[in-house]
């Protein structure tokens, strides 16, 4: 793997402000999963086949839990394995940090 095919397969998952059904897979599956905040596979892509407007493509099935295996395997998505079945989960604050921070503590030329 050359540097350029690794930086494509890490870097972090762009999720559009609005489903395009003309988009890659990668950017459907993202809307799909972002919309729904959590969900196991099939429920991701019961959502994503419900924005296409398809109700069972199965090559289409196949790819996107693909998808949200290798975004699993590549550290881009959080799985939830406390439940029976994986639940898929973006990477995200959900909350704002509730800490402060004392500037004279900071190192030199950080502030």
């Amino acid at each position: 793997m050359n540097d350029e095919q690794f930086r494509e397969q890490h870097q972090p998952l762009h999720v559009p402000a609005h489903y395009d059904k003309a988009a890659p897979l990668k950017e459907r599956l993202a809307f799909a999963l972002a919309d729904l905040g959590e969900g196991t596979a099939n429920e991701v892509i019961d959502h994503l086949l419900k924005l296409e407007g398809d109700t069972d493509d199965a090559t289409l099935q196949a790819e996107a839990k693909q998808q949200l295996i290798d975004w699993s395997n590549n550290g881009l998505v959080t799985v939830n394995t406390e439940h029976p079945e994986l639940r898929y989960n973006l990477h995200k604050i959900t909350e704002a940090n509730s800490g402060s921070v004392n500037p004279r503590l900071l190192a030199p030329g950080l502030d």
